[in-house]
């Protein structure tokens, strides 16, 4: 929960060394404008495709995943999902939206993403996340931005989610058609625009 009423920046501990004097200049233009700025994850996650990924690496378990569904079905708009990337989050006097996120994070498993963006207000500005990071570091698909160290923990049984896809869809309203899903040549699954 972020308690500071005036500018306050997030930024995720694996990616504070990035930080440097573009990074501060950006910030105080950023703040000209916004009370909440967030960047808009490279991955472009649907909400299904964001449930997949958690219940495919076992981050999230599909009984987590339909609870928080039907939790939030009453007031989210599920086909108007917007996939925030949090690794970095400008906020000022933001404590409705802290206190709503925070209630939803407790309901939606250790990943913060879908509560992030259920708990988003109507009023936000956004980049494009690459097309920010690269003002000052590399975020290109091999760029040193990636190379950190990063969440491993499990909480569930990892598995291929592809049943749990249609009923997702079906419990959202959300077409199974514009679900996206690839296999690499390592075998490993990717969700979304990768």
């Amino acid at each position: 929960k972020c308690q500071f009423s005036e500018p306050a920046v997030y930024i995720d501990a694996s990616k504070v060394h990035f930080l440097n004097q573009k990074f501060k200049d950006i910030s105080e233009e950023i703040f000209k404008k916004h009370d909440l700025f967030i960047l808009h994850h490279p991955d472009e996650h649907s909400y299904v495709e964001e449930c997949a990924e958690y219940i495919y690496r076992g981050w999230v378990s599909e009984e987590e995943i339909f609870s928080f569904t039907n939790y939030v079905k009453p007031f989210y708009n599920f086909s108007k999902h917007f996939q925030p990337e949090g690794t970095i989050i400008w906020r000022r006097n933001q404590q409705e939206f802290n206190n709503r996120w925070w209630d939803l994070y407790l309901r939606g498993g250790v990943r913060d993403q879908l509560s992030f963006a259920v708990a988003l207000p109507d009023k936000y500005g956004y980049a494009p996340h690459r097309d920010l990071i690269n003002q000052f570091s590399d975020a290109s698909p091999e760029g040193i931005w990636w190379k950190t160290k990063q969440g491993a923990y499990k909480r569930s049984v990892p598995r291929v989610p592809h049943d749990v896809i249609l009923r997702l869809c079906k419990e959202t309203g959300l077409s199974r058609f514009r679900y996206r899903s690839r296999l690499s040549s390592t075998g490993e699954l990717f969700f979304g625009k990768t």
